[in-house]
């Protein structure tokens, strides 16, 4: 291999191409891990239960029908407004952990803890405290 000023430098940079492919992917893992819980939470709102549903792990997914995740979630509101301010995960024998804690907001105001929990980018825990639902319309 390489000795002295040329070693120490090529070993230098290919521990930061390391370090720095390490962060990218970790990053982006987050990044979709996010955007799948957006996901599951305006399909849920919009009534496309079978979308919704397919973004869960198969340990929910199996013990739970997309027409009783229907009833659960029934008349939720859109959450206009989005955020994850804590995003927390590992990489353990090739298997992706991650854990979201934010707010949803509602055009009307109501405002919703989330936490989602996901392996793989598949959901395999939520919770929505306050559920936000729509309020019935007169037309």
């Amino acid at each position: 291999m390489f000795r002295g000023p040329r070693g120490l430098l090529f070993t230098l940079l290919a521990a930061a191409a390391i370090i720095a492919g390490a962060f990218i992917f970790g990053f982006q893992g987050q990044k979709d891990d996010a955007d799948t819980s957006r996901a599951f939470l305006t399909h849920a709102a919009a009534g496309e239960l079978a979308q919704a549903h397919g973004l869960l792990h198969a340990s929910i997914t199996e013990r739970t029908s997309a027409e009783a995740l229907g009833t659960l979630l029934a008349g939720m509101d859109v959450y206009s407004d989005i955020r994850f301010p804590s995003i927390s995960f590992s990489t353990t024998n090739g298997a992706r952990r991650t854990e979201l804690t934010g707010t949803g907001t509602t055009d009307g105001g109501c405002e919703s803890a989330l936490q989602f929990e996901l392996l793989n980018g598949e959901i395999t825990f939520f919770d929505i405290q306050p559920l936000c639902r729509a309020r019935a319309s007169d037309t």
